[in-house]
């Protein structure tokens, strides 16, 4: 069942499609939040955040075919608004910005011994990396969702995405070179 008929059957109160709904989302939804937060507890918590405020929102949803960007931007709303009740008065720095998207890239938990700063720091990395994967065109941006935050492989893109190896490999390209442009940019003017 495709997104369009699942979000049908959910403005229809059929609960047993917005199940099928989490079930097909819910790793998306999961990496988004922990990449940004860092911590299992307060990402399930959020997860359940996100799924409630789609249930609420459904019937906004202007394209169905955009339902993982739509829940991207959720998800990383979501996990902003709680870092900043966590805590409001949290600084800026880009001393680490090298180490922190080669932390992001390489899916590296941080260490317990870390100190408070640095954590700060790639908190404010991940979050500023999602603020430009969601300026990216959409093609560019579903690739990098599927291949980044979803776990699949450049074949599984393509078949799912109905492409070429050829079209996937230049997208993944494409949009790395404009993430690692615009972080630059961010980081330098930072």
């Amino acid at each position: 069942m495709n997104d369009k008929e699942l979000i049908e059957k959910i403005l229809l109160d059929n609960d047993d499609a917005f199940s099928l709904l989490i079930k097909k989302y819910q790793r998306l939804v999961y990496n988004t939040c922990y990449r940004i937060l860092k911590n299992h507890s307060d990402t399930e918590d959020l997860c359940q955040d996100v799924f409630l405020e789609v249930h609420r929102s459904l019937v906004h949803l202007r394209n169905s075919e955009d339902m993982s960007g739509w829940l991207f931007k959720i998800s990383y709303s979501k996990c902003i608004s709680f870092i900043r009740k966590k805590n409001p008065a949290k600084a800026s720095s880009n001393d680490d910005f090298n180490d922190s998207i080669h932390h992001l890239e390489q899916n590296h938990i941080h260490s317990i011994n870390e100190n408070p700063e640095n954590i700060l720091e790639k908190k404010e990395a991940s979050v500023e990396l999602f603020k430009v994967i969601d300026q990216l065109p959409e093609n560019q941006k579903k690739v990098i969702l599927l291949h980044k935050f979803e776990g699949h492989s450049q074949k599984e893109i393509c078949k799912l995405m109905d492409l070429s190896q050829a079209a996937v490999e230049s997208l993944i390209y494409r949009a790395k070179t404009s993430l690692r442009k615009s972080l630059i940019t961010y980081f330098e003017n930072s």
